[in-house]
């Protein structure tokens, strides 16, 4: 039973069909509903909620290296990517990813976001 409760932990990132080299947990997805509800204050009686879509954002921080460079992350438009978590099996295949920004180089792994354009498929 304690297996069926393992958390998602990114441990292995494929950008179009070519494994990536980053720093270890650093694999987070933002706004993997696609939307928020909001809450609306009535004037009188019961409040209600309003939804609201958001972007969907994929965010490592990635090591640079001999087989990934920023200009070919740069370059990236519309690509697969696969963020896995090889203990409990699960997968996150985001079919539809361009990127988005970069954080600072030179201090190390570097904070590298895609925007995901298509809906999460949980695999």
């Amino acid at each position: 039973m304690a297996g069926d409760l393992l958390l998602f932990h990114i441990d292995t990132i494929v950008v179009d069909g070519t494994p990536m080299a980053f720093e270890d947990g650093s694999g987070t997805l933002t706004g993997a509903a696609r939307f928020e509800n909001e809450t609306v204050l009535s004037a009188s009686g019961d409040d209600y909620s309003r939804r609201k879509r958001i972007p969907t954002l994929f965010k490592v921080r990635a090591q640079f290296g001999k087989s990934l460079d920023p200009q070919t992350l740069t370059s990236q438009s519309e690509v697969q990517i696969t963020a896995r978590d090889t203990q409990s099996g699960r997968r996150a295949l985001m079919p539809k990813c361009s990127f988005a920004s970069m954080g600072d180089l030179g201090g190390g792994a570097v904070e590298v976001t895609w925007a995901v354009l298509a809906p999460i498929q949980w695999l």
